[in-house]
């Protein structure tokens, strides 16, 4: 191997950057894939059949959409304050992509005699950086809803603020019970400690700080049954009312960012992250390098079967473009396959078994992230949303009252050495 790829393999820098390559890839590359989820998600689950002209499966409909709205008239209301006017999708926006900065994709590997990871920056306080830099996500809700000058955004703004600050504080004290358990405030550290049998995760350690932060992690992406700041149905759209064009679709994005961060930390806290239970004790030491020729055969299996439902004339009938799609599917399927055959050809050399526990281990996170996501998908259509006193009822007197519990009952457990 040429010395210059080497450095770069070992290279802090260049795992940092395409970690960052991945957490973009899966908020901002995502979006259009992510908007169409839904679309088709909301067709399955009302027995209907969603977008399906566009394209395959209607999957150009996202595209086009997104053209569109950046295309619009991007107007701002005469009383309004035009500095704060603008500010505010940029705060949401910004708030959302930096706590990715923090998410690690993958365990520590040895490669070419140095420890390496998928993540941008492991910091030591990675769990209370995230609750920090979220917690700034508030200002753009309410700046959005006061700049405007129409009194719909106001009180969108008003109940944003009040719905995020009293959610966070159940969101914390779920956490720290997690942060007991594990002994840690870095997010890898956590991961790390779930590693080993099932029983080990954070799900199974601290089922009810799951349950807390799965509620307010709902509330504080505004999502059904927590959409109340953006009502259409009362307060015509809430605090992006006066919004239009890509103004607007800051607001549009940032909610898919923050659902993409809630996901993705609900796999690391509470479901080992990159961690498959008994692997390594039913694989041996290299069990995520074995793993990945597996997964890649997998996913070519997923790839025929795409190519084959695509083509289908009933699919043909109503899209086009079927072909194209069915031919790349195919293509990309011969390249796992090959791909596959050649991790496990040189499944004895060292740094290819590395850098096949890095895609085993990113593989699996990928696919854990990506149910939590459907997840938020899934009771959006099932739902009915809240009325406001309800919704404030239940995070001040049942949430707070059981992250409090919880935390004494952690403590309890954790001191008997049952956890």
């Amino acid at each position: 191997m040429p010395e210059w790829i080497q450095t770069t393999l070992t290279s802090n820098w260049f795992w940092a950057a395409l970690a960052l390559v991945v957490g973009y890839a899966v908020t901002l590359m995502g979006l259009p894939v992510y908007t169409w989820w839904e679309r088709r998600g909301a067709g399955m689950l009302q027995m209907r059949p969603g977008p399906n002209r566009r394209g395959p499966y209607g999957i150009v409909q996202a595209i086009a959409d997104a053209v569109k709205l950046a295309m619009k008239e991007d107007f701002v209301p005469a009383g309004a304050n035009r500095l704060l006017h603008a500010l505010a999708p940029m705060i949401i926006m910004t708030v959302a992509l930096t706590t990715f900065a923090v998410v690690p994709w993958t365990g520590d590997v040895q490669l070419l005699g140095k420890s390496v990871r998928l993540q941008v920056a492991d910091l030591n306080v990675g769990i209370i950086f995230v609750l920090a830099i979220a917690s700034l996500a508030v200002h753009g809700i309410v700046l959005a809803g006061w700049s405007s000058n129409n009194k719909y955004s106001l009180l969108g703004g008003l109940r944003g603020a009040a719905q995020m600050v009293s959610y966070e504080i159940a969101m914390g004290l779920a956490l720290v019970a997690v942060i007991m358990v594990t002994g840690s405030v870095s997010i890898h550290q956590m991961v790390a400690d779930q590693a080993g049998p099932i029983w080990k995760w954070g799900i199974f350690q601290a089922p009810l700080a799951f349950i807390i932060y799965l509620a307010a992690s709902y509330a504080e992406a505004n999502r059904v049954p927590f959409d109340l700041p953006e009502a259409e149905s009362e307060i015509v759209a809430g605090y992006h009312t006066e919004y239009s064009s890509l103004r607007f679709g800051l607001f549009y994005m940032g909610e898919y960012v923050h659902m993409a961060v809630s996901a993705a930390l609900m796999a690391l806290l509470f479901f080992g992250g990159w961690h498959l239970p008994w692997v390594e004790q039913l694989l041996g030491p290299q069990a995520y390098s074995r793993l990945f020729p597996w997964l890649l055969g997998a996913g070519a299996l997923a790839a025929l079967l795409l190519a084959w439902d695509v083509n289908r004339p009933r699919r043909r009938r109503f899209s086009r473009g079927n072909g194209i799609m069915a031919v790349i599917c195919l293509l990309a399927a011969l390249v796992l396959i090959a791909l596959a055959v050649v991790v496990g050809a040189n499944s004895d050399s060292a740094w290819v078994a590395a850098l096949a526990t890095l895609g085993s281990q990113l593989v699996i996170m990928l696919v854990k992230f990506l149910f939590f996501f459907w997840l938020f998908i899934w009771v959006r259509w099932t739902l009915p949303r809240f009325r406001y006193d309800q919704l404030m009822r239940l995070g001040w007197k049942v949430l707070l009252p059981l992250g409090l519990f919880n935390i004494g009952l952690t403590a309890v457990l954790v001191l008997a050495g049952i956890v």
